[in-house]
């Protein structure tokens, strides 16, 4: 990922928007995945399991957007984030 477009997407977290109809933040770029992570601020929680798939405890839904298509341009969705 070029250095410019990382910078872009790093002013983007704290922002607060809308995705899928729910009030969502930007929470973290996930650089060796090439994605956005969102976190739903106004669903219920729910339940995450840890990395043994046992339930622990109630977090708020979270998304992970791809940055990326399959022609590897810039996701449509984030791309107007960035204007």
């Amino acid at each position: 990922m070029e250095t410019r477009l990382l910078q872009q997407l790093r002013s983007l977290i704290g922002r607060s928007l809308v995705y899928g109809g729910h009030s969502c933040q930007i929470i973290e770029i996930l650089e060796g995945d090439n994605a956005l992570v969102l976190r739903c601020e106004d669903s219920e929680r729910i339940i995450q399991g840890n990395q043994f798939g046992e339930a622990t405890r109630r977090v708020k839904r979270h998304h992970t957007l791809p940055l990326f298509d399959e022609h590897r341009a810039l996701n449509p969705i984030i791309a107007a984030w960035l204007e």
